[in-house]
């Protein structure tokens, strides 16, 4: 699969920079005439613009967003502007398919709540709202996706994707079964260290996890550091840890060397416009 970061700024966007949001593509099609599978995972303030950069918004299959927060959502609202109103070849391909969004309960009402008092009928018309609730899977074309609740104060999830095809030719060539079950990517949203994210990434060879915390606070844990980003990827046993979503006072460089203390895999950072193998 490829992986596209749309921005990773936390949280509030920033010029080249904007708030979360990734394009997950499977890794190709069997033919000429056949799109690749496209998910766009959470939906972060400008984030569709830079989506636009790399697909047309009718080639997009579906929407997953972790949680109700701006950073992760606010665009959606003008997401919603274009499915509606967006004319011309960048929209052909959708015709009159509703855009499958995966998300927490209450999403869709936030949203029109913003919007106005008449607007989830605009929303529903182009957005089939899936609730999330705990653990659950889906399939969108050739992505398998499965996501279970992680530990960030509200209702939020990860999620981890595997290709199908992938997977059954990685089955199909190799006699270890781990070889299968690595063959995914795992996101964590935003979340303090929970088993539930180590569960999630047991499936996955690379895990994109957020480092929104420069040090640890006393009360309340609703985020990583970047140790603790380390520790969750060492404990699922992934070969690549992916850091996002840094903390806005925290040098990647030195999110990355914190990171490699508690996690001795290979340690990369998300940065807006690169593109991963996973």
């Amino acid at each position: 699969m490829q992986l596209t970061v749309l921005g990773t700024a936390a949280p509030f966007p920033v010029p080249g920079n904007a708030c979360s949001g990734y394009l997950l593509r499977a890794g190709g099609a069997v033919a000429a005439d056949v799109r690749p599978t496209s998910l766009w995972i959470d939906a972060g303030t400008g984030t569709f613009a830079e989506l636009q950069r790399h697909i047309a918004p009718g080639e997009l299959d579906a929407i997953f967003v972790s949680h109700r927060h701006a950073d992760h959502t606010a665009d959606l609202l003008v997401a919603s502007y274009a499915y509606r109103f967006g004319t011309g070849p960048a929209f052909a391909a959708r015709g009159a398919r509703r855009i499958t969004v995966f998300g927490p309960e209450g999403l869709a009402g936030r949203l029109a709540a913003y919007l106005g008092p008449t607007a989830l009928a605009g929303l529903e018309a182009v957005f089939d709202f899936t609730e999330l609730h705990g653990w659950g899977e889906a399939s969108v074309g050739d992505l398998d996706l499965s996501w279970g609740p992680v530990s960030h104060g509200v209702p939020a999830f990860g999620l981890t994707v595997v290709e199908r095809d992938a997977a059954t030719s990685a089955a199909a060539t190799s006699p270890a079964a781990e070889s299968v079950s690595r063959a995914g990517l795992t996101y964590s949203g935003d979340t303090a260290p929970c088993m539930s994210l180590v569960e999630l990434a047991e499936e996955s060879g690379t895990l994109l996890c957020e480092a929104a915390y420069d040090t640890a606070p006393f009360g309340e844990y609703v985020h990583c550091t970047p140790e603790d980003a380390g520790r969750q990827a060492t404990e699922a046993g992934v070969a690549t840890l992916v850091l996002t979503h840094i903390a806005e006072n925290l040098d990647p460089a030195a999110a990355v060397a914190r990171a490699r203390a508690t996690f001795a895999g290979e340690v990369r950072v998300a940065e807006s416009g690169a593109t991963f193998l996973v």
